[in-house]
């Protein structure tokens, strides 16, 4: 019988790491998808908004299927390891946040940033609305969404929670919670875990110059006033395919 206790202890680990595993490949792939769609063009500027904050919401369950991994992991080499402190102490002790995870953060705050700059612009300047006449943006919101709707990647998200979490923005509330300030400040820590890697260096100075340019654009704006009708405000992706970068000028 004992044995057999064993076996099923073994088998429900096993099957707990996979399912974390596998839930987050699936999140992975999902913000993969969605930022393909930048690169093929698929999106135009009035749809940004919606993209930016759906890539914001699969980017947060990216980065807790990872923790939840990391802690899963940690916890079971902790179970092997020799115990020569109290355990209290040890349940106390912070984990470290491994690289990944806060290069992770980075695009979160990027995501998040666009997309209230976006919703801001939509609110205040009556900027990027929605140009399509044949189609509602709620239908637009389910073509783009459809398949990952479907498969509930992630569970109850709707285009009704998107218009909800996006009624109340405004450049006040923008300037009071930098996001861009934050994904530069991440990335500038980074570069010390990263230092013998080209290539992640060349996407933290990515995220980095995109992180500065819509800082001073925002700060144009919140200058300026957001009722100014002269303002004009467009987005390029100059520094980095899927994360654009606001350009702001006086008509």
């Amino acid at each position: 019988m004992s044995s057999i206790s064993v076996d099923e202890n073994v088998c429900m680990k096993l099957s707990k790491h996979l399912l974390v595993w596998a839930e987050e490949q699936t999140y992975w792939i999902a913000s993969r998808f969605l930022m393909l769609g930048f690169e093929l063009d698929l999106y135009s500027s009035s749809e940004y908004c919606m993209v930016y904050w759906f890539i914001y919401v699969v980017l947060i369950k990216l980065s807790e299927k990872a923790q939840l991994k990391m802690v899963t992991s940690n916890d079971a080499v902790k179970r092997k390891a020799k115990k020569r402190r109290d355990h209290s102490k040890d349940v106390a002790r912070d984990p470290q946040i491994p690289p990944s995870i806060l290069l992770l953060q980075c695009y979160i705050c990027l995501s998040e940033g666009l997309t209230m700059m976006l919703a801001a612009l939509r609110n205040e300047c009556n900027q990027f609305q929605r140009l399509n006449y044949f189609n509602t943006e709620e239908e637009i919101f389910n073509q783009h969404f459809d398949l990952l709707q479907r498969a509930h990647v992630p569970d109850h998200i709707s285009y009704h929670l998107f218009k909800e979490s996006m009624t109340n923005v405004h450049f006040s509330t923008l300037v009071k919670y930098n996001h861009f300030k934050d994904a530069q400040r991440i990335a500038k820590e980074l570069r010390s875990s990263f230092f013998n890697d080209p290539d992640k260096l060349a996407e933290l100075r990515q995220i980095e110059q995109v992180a500065e340019h819509n800082r001073v654009a925002l700060n144009i704006i919140s200058q300026v006033g957001s009722n100014d009708d002269s303002l004009k405000v467009s987005f390029e992706f100059s520094y980095h395919p899927c994360f654009a970068v606001a350009v702001v000028k006086r008509a």
